[in-house]
């Protein structure tokens, strides 16, 4: 699976470092033009990590319907299941290296001014935050791959549509249950953001972050979810390759 992730890397190098080099750029930009740690720099900041996430979500639903539609790669001597695993590894990987940019990038503003903007108790809700959205975003890859995958094993015009319409009803499926089962929005994501800001005193920003605490069973609601989608998206390339 290792190898297969390396070769998907390797097609998509140059689209993934030109990622990262826009991104700097737009922080470096951002930084210079402020020299402040205001409200609205902040979430400039997190609006370019979000943008430059969903790219790399957008490169690797790319390099996985390339492999869908390559006769050469279906005819490698690999597990099914690894084809459909290793996008979703490598763009875990990608957001991590996000996040350990966005480590970097908050330690020079720590380092350059002083960690007195940063709310209290932020490390504890960041972390929790970050992991839930990195799970997300993963459940969304499979749920666009688990679409992609169907529209491919079809022989009918418009396969692109009906990847569409799949998507559609699968992600508003998954919101609906969750929303009647547990009360909760769709995939986790008002978990990951389930935070509440008071004024406090005694930490320099005056700010404190409230954690007010998370469901768990919506998440492993949607981890048998991603089992069953990557089972049946593993199903279905098989089919595709036995053809």
């Amino acid at each position: 699976m290792l190898k297969l992730i390396r070769y998907d890397f390797r097609r998509s190098r140059d689209r993934i470092l030109a990622a990262f080099v826009i991104m700097i750029l737009i922080h470096t930009g951002i930084w210079v033009s402020s020299g402040t740690t205001s409200n609205e720099v902040i979430s400039g900041h997190l609006l370019t990590y979000f943008s430059i996430g969903v790219v790399f979500l957008f490169i690797t639903v790319i390099n996985y319907n390339r492999n869908l539609k390559s006769y050469t790669r279906r005819l490698l001597p690999v597990n099914t299941v690894y084809t459909v695993l290793s996008p979703l590894l490598q763009f875990w990987m990608l957001l991590l290296t996000l996040m350990f940019i966005g480590l970097i990038h908050l330690g020079l503003y720590v380092l350059f001014y002083s960690a007195d903007f940063l709310p209290g108790n932020f490390w504890t809700v960041a972390w929790r935050s970050a992991l839930q959205c990195i799970w997300s975003a993963g459940f969304v890859l499979l749920m666009i791959m688990f679409a992609c995958t169907v529209a491919r094993s079809l022989k009918v015009r418009g396969k692109i549509w009906i990847g569409i319409a799949v998507l559609v009803v699968l992600q508003n499926g998954v919101a609906y249950l969750e929303q009647l089962l547990f009360k909760s929005y769709f995939l986790g994501i008002d978990n990951a953001f389930r935070f509440e800001v008071h004024k406090a005193s005694d930490v320099p920003s005056g700010l404190k972050l409230n954690y007010v605490g998370s469901n768990v069973w919506p998440v492993i609601f949607e981890v048998a979810i991603a089992g069953l989608l990557i089972y049946a998206t593993t199903v279905l390339v098989k089919r595709r390759t036995d053809l």
